[in-house]
């Protein structure tokens, strides 16, 4: 009986070690998590903020390196903050993206934007993500009284937040 037991746990402990090692990760296009960002756009000049990607994991298909994400971004240029709302595919390096002001006082303030994901290592060896974005709004400030023209554009680099 002590053997049966014995060979029982035996069994047991290695089925759960093999589960765990063949369990795939949630993300392994590691765009999910917190960034800090620092960027310029065309109308408002230089901003930060902070995006934060959550991976849909059922839209997701990783085997093929496509990744379907949603993502809160909270900007703020001088004293003015702002959030905005979306959704991002990234195949492979590459990442596109929908969003729009959460706000209902900017209905046009919507835009695409793409980015390249790069994985670069800090100085103690660790893989850190980066995402270098461009973006594009069509109708932001399109009947601005200042006259700036049509559209908005402009560019960011977002680096993910390590917890150490």
């Amino acid at each position: 009986m002590k053997a049966t037991l014995s060979s029982l746990a035996a069994l047991l402990f290695s089925f759960s070690l093999s589960n765990h090692a063949i369990a795939r990760p949630a993300d392994p296009l590691h765009v999910s998590g917190d960034y800090t960002c620092t960027g310029f756009d065309s109308h408002d000049g230089a901003f930060t903020g902070v995006l934060t990607f959550t991976v849909d994991e059922r839209a997701s298909h990783f085997a093929q390196s496509f990744g379907a994400y949603t993502f809160t971004f909270k900007v703020k240029v001088g004293e003015h903050a702002s959030t905005f709302s979306g959704y991002a595919a990234a195949q492979g390096q590459s990442l596109a993206m929908y969003f729009a002001n959460d706000s209902e006082d900017a209905p046009t303030d919507r835009g695409v934007g793409m980015a390249l994901i790069t994985h670069d290592q800090d100085t103690e060896g660790k893989f850190i993500t980066t995402l270098h974005k461009s973006y594009y709004l069509p109708d932001y400030m399109r009947t601005s009284k200042e006259g700036k023209g049509a559209g908005g554009r402009g560019t960011e680099v977002c680096t993910k937040v390590v917890k150490r």
